[in-house]
């Protein structure tokens, strides 16, 4: 199994790739608005300094949002190509879930509340549990809230994501919850979660992927009532 991994869902771009022998080969760059021009340069990159043909993919992993419109969109289609070109299913992993995982693999804590900076004073976020693989595991539902409709619990160990500068000023954070604001997502974090997707048959075909917009989730619900 080797599983191709791609980020374009906030200001970073990376790619990843972890080969059947268990190696990891990674790309990361914090460059926001460019990552059209470096994402095809990462995959290259990846798949050549792992030593393996093209072809020798088994799997597409990449980040299905929430998060940048335009960056979100741009693995999407980059993975859907993949896919066709390449025959092989997709593994699209929640942005936030990507980057539970990049807080649980940076910092030491059980629980983490990680959020996302979604413009007009909102947030995506959700709360993650890390599994006894130290693995990420969404603990309730991913949301997108006025920042004062956050509820931050008690429980939680740490935080992550640009989402917490906008909203810690007004959130009561006990002084233990460890905060790292400029975590974001990336694309090695990504292949964990991939591996985990790929042996509980969570995979799709290219041509029936969807994106995670949790803005219009809220608009169902408020047709809904």
């Amino acid at each position: 199994m080797n599983i191709l991994a791609i980020d374009t869902s906030t200001e970073a771009c990376s790619a990843a790739l972890l080969r059947e022998d268990g190696c990891v080969f990674a790309e990361y760059e914090l460059a926001p608005r460019q990552h059209t021009r470096l994402l095809p340069k990462m995959m290259t990159t990846v798949i050549k300094v792992a030593g393996l043909p093209r072809s020798s993919i088994t799997h597409c992993a990449f980040t299905n949002g929430p998060g940048a419109f335009t960056g979100v969109r741009i693995a999407t289609s980059t993975a859907q190509g993949i896919g066709v070109a390449l025959k092989i299913p997709l593994v699209p992993i929640s942005t936030l879930a990507t980057l539970a995982q990049v807080s649980f693999d940076r910092q030491q804590g059980d629980s983490t509340l990680v959020a996302l900076d979604a413009r007009m004073g909102e947030v995506y976020w959700a709360v993650y549990q890390r599994d006894e693989r130290g693995l990420a595991s969404l603990r309730g539902l991913e949301m997108l809230s006025k920042v004062n409709d956050v509820i931050v619990e008690r429980t939680i160990s740490q935080g992550a994501g640009h989402g917490w500068s906008v909203g810690q000023p007004v959130w009561s954070v006990e002084q233990s919850v460890a905060v790292d604001p400029d975590l974001l997502p990336d694309a090695q974090s990504l292949l964990k979660l991939a591996e985990r997707a790929v042996h509980n048959g969570e995979t799709c075909a290219p041509e029936s992927i969807s994106i995670n917009y949790l803005r219009n989730q809220v608009a169902e619900k408020s047709k809904k009532v």
